[in-house]
C-alpha cells in the first residue's frame, strides 16, 4: 500500500479506500507486535511459528515509519511499535557484517523455512534485505527525534513519488544504523566515523 500510495494521484476515486485501508492494517499490526519489537510468522497465532522474523517485521517497520513520516498514522501512537520493531532488528538480527539472522526462507507457508535463527542462512535473502533498508530509509527520517505531526489533510494531499526522492551522496561514507533512540546528531566539522 505505501507504494500504491505513493504514486497514486490525489484526484483517484479510490484514494481514500486505500488509505483507511493502511489505517486499518497499521492499527491491526500494532496490536500484535511481540515484545521484542518482531512480529510472529503467523500474525493471529504465536504458537504457529511463533518466534521472531525478520523480512515481515522489517516491512511492518518500513510501512509504519513511512505512514507517520507522510502524516497517514499518528506518530503518539504509531511511534512506539517503529521504535520496538527497528531496535528489536538492529539489535536481534544484524550481524556485525551485515549479515540478517531470523529471515524466513521462500516456500508456500512458514513452514518451509522453519526453524529460523539468529545464524541460519535463508535459501534467498534478499527479500529479508531489501525490507531491512527500506526500513531503515524510513526510520532514518525519524531517528533526529522530532517525528512529523500528522497530516490532517493526508487524505487529500498527495504523496511524493518515488522519483522525487532526493539524490544520494555518492562521498558519503556508511555507518551502521543507529537505533531510534540512540541517534547521534551529525558533527558537520568531523572527519571520523563512528
Amino acid at each position: 500500500l505505501v507504494r500504491i500510495l505513493q504514486v497514486l494521484p490525489a484526484t483517484d476515486s479510490h484514494r481514500n479506500e486505500y488509505i483507511t485501508t493502511f489505517q486499518e492494517m497499521a492499527a491491526a499490526l500494532k496490536g500484535c507486535q511481540r515484545i521484542d519489537g518482531f512480529w510472529n510468522p503467523d500474525l493471529l497465532n504465536p504458537d504457529n511459528y511463533g518466534g521472531k522474523e525478520t523480512s515481515g517485521t522489517a516491512f511492518f517497520v518500513y510501512g509504519l515509519a513511512w505512514g507517520i513520516n507522510n502524516g497517514f498514522l499518528d506518530s503518539t501512537a504509531y511511534l512506539s511499535c517503529v521504535e520496538d520493531g527497528w531496535n528489536g532488528l538492529v539489535n536481534d538480527a544484524l550481524h556485525d557484517n551485515g549479515f540478517l539472522g531470523w529471515v524466513q526462507s521462500t516456500g508456500k507457508d512458514p513452514s518451509a523455512g522453519q526453524p529460523l535463527s539468529y545464524n541460519k542462512v535463508p535459501n534467498f535473502e534478499d527479500y529479508g534485505l531489501g525490507a531491512f533498508l527500506l526500513a531503515g530509509s524510513e526510520v532514518y527520517k525519524l531517528a533526529d527525534g522530532s517525528p512529523p505531526t500528522p497530516n490532517p489533510t493526508a487524505i487529500s494531499t498527495p504523496t511524493p513519488a518515488i522519483t522525487d526522492a532526493p539524490t544520494p551522496d555518492p562521498t558519503s561514507t556508511s555507518t551502521p544504523a543507529p537505533a531510534i533512540t540512540d541517534a547521534p546528531t551529525p558533527d558537520p566539522t568531523s572527519t571520523s566515523t563512528p
